[in-house]
């Protein structure tokens, strides 16, 4: 593990032993306390939904904004959703791959994220600073969105232009050129 993963882990560890010393829940922190991590983090809007294959929920856009009823229609073009937590390893891993691509997919395939289990939703929005993910992302604080397809993290949730789910691919990226053949693949989109 290089010098800079280790200091993401000791800082993402440091802020899970504060956050259950003081009793800080994703659901109880106040919106209006966001405000400066959440510009901080500059993520995009979050669509209006993700499509009929998810479940029934409406989740807090993390990056601020309206919530999201996943249900709702579609983003309409292509999306892979990324079920993720700031706690997991193999997530972590996985963020700069998905940061390549979607500087160089973002005009054609939407990334969304969905940020599961974090006890704190400021925990997420650091995450999201520290390793520059700049797409939107959701806040799943029960980890619903992933036991909806499959238990564990981190989930890549392949939708279509319509909003049906194509494929689930666990256990994280750690290859750009991976990710885009499964895109290919699945999507039918060439990144």
């Amino acid at each position: 593990m290089t010098g800079s993963r280790w200091t993401v882990l000791v800082l993402v560890l440091a802020a899970l032993g504060l956050s259950v010393a003081y009793g800080l829940r994703g659901s109880s922190t106040p919106a209006a306390s966001l405000g400066p991590l959440q510009r901080q983090a500059a993520l995009a809007p979050c669509p209006a939904g993700l499509g009929p294959a998810f479940p029934d929920l409406r989740l807090p856009c993390l990056g601020g904004g309206p919530a999201v009823a996943l249900q709702a229609g579609g983003t309409g073009r292509p999306t892979l959703v990324n079920v993720y937590g700031s706690w997991c390893g193999p997530c972590q891993k996985e963020m700069p791959v998905l940061r390549g691509f979607y500087a160089r997919a973002q005009d054609k395939v939407a990334l969304v994220g969905v940020d599961t289990e974090d006890p704190d939703r400021r925990l997420g929005l650091r995450f999201a600073i520290d390793m520059g993910q700049h797409w939107p992302a959701v806040a799943d604080d029960e980890r619903l969105v992933g036991a909806h397809f499959q238990p564990g993290v981190p989930l890549m949730v392949f939708v279509d232009a319509a909003g049906k789910v194509t494929h689930v691919e666990s256990g994280g990226y750690d290859s750009g050129a991976v990710l885009a053949k499964d895109v290919r693949t699945y999507l039918g989109i060439t990144v």
